[in-house]
């Protein structure tokens, strides 16, 4: 299966700077039968923008050249790119998983050079001693 995607970006405004957000891509499986197209993006704290996404889909089921118009209310932070690219699997779930690291691609590409991302995480060890007394007390 050959499926058709554009990238939509977000206006990062501390940044001034355009950074990928997700891709709207062809919906040719035989789930989700309501959408024209489906949505792959990063994990966000505010899920109003995918439900309105996913409802302006339901409402207007634009095909991949007009997905411009499922921005609506958001398309003064938020942009389709024009270039329509293609992405091949055998199923959804591997066009979904495809379609991931292509937006990982992308977001990594778009880091500045040189910038080193920090550790967001710190493993603690399970392991942890007990100390019953110390070798100056015996």
């Amino acid at each position: 299966m050959i499926v058709r995607y554009r990238v939509i970006e977000d206006w990062l405004a501390e940044k001034g700077i355009w950074f990928p957000w997700g891709v709207f891509y062809e919906n040719l499986g035989d789930i989700f039968l309501d959408y024209t197209l489906l949505i792959r993006a990063i994990p966000d704290d505010d899920r109003r923008k995918g439900r309105y996404f996913d409802q302006r889909i339901r409402e207007l089921r634009p095909g991949i050249e007009e997905a411009e118009v499922v921005l609506g209310d958001y398309a003064g932070r938020y942009r389709v790119l024009p270039e329509i690219r293609t992405v091949e699997g055998v199923d959804h779930s591997e066009i979904h998983a495809r379609l991931w690291k292509v937006l990982c691609e992308e977001m990594e590409r778009r880091q500045p050079r040189g910038t080193v991302r920090p550790v967001q995480y710190r493993v603690e060890s399970a392991y942890h001693p007990l100390r019953e007394g110390s070798e100056e007390e015996d």
